[in-house]
């Protein structure tokens, strides 16, 4: 696969973020566990966030230490090969803790690397 910007790839990330509040923007916790179509979604942008986390050059990561680079990546480990023992709750808490701040600092990383050209 080619090299792509860094810019490209946070914009792939804040597309699955994106898609995952979507998905789950007017559902409780009780209905997204009942709703497999809901879940399966969720499941695969996170993997995908998890997946591009890994092709960001190092620079980004060093430079924005506040964001869990490495939990990212592996919560899409743990997802890819543990999937029949998915825990939803940890998902869910994800979704609605996590990924609120996660897309403000990529949002802010993404600004400044198109002002950079990257």
């Amino acid at each position: 696969m080619p090299d792509r910007k860094p810019s490209v790839i946070i914009k792939e990330i804040l597309t699955c973020i994106d898609h995952i509040h979507t998905y789950t923007a007017d559902i409780t916790f009780e209905t997204f566990t009942q709703n497999f179509m809901a879940v399966e979604a969720c499941l695969y942008n996170i993997q995908i966030i998890g997946e591009a986390v890994s092709h960001l050059p190092d620079m980004i990561k060093d430079k924005e230490t506040q964001i869990p680079w490495s939990l990212i990546k592996g919560m899409r480990n743990r997802l890819i090969h543990e999937y029949f023992g998915t825990d939803l709750s940890l998902v869910w808490d994800t979704i609605k803790h996590d990924l609120p701040s996660f897309q403000t600092a990529l949002e802010k990383i993404e600004a400044e690397l198109l002002k950079e050209g990257r």
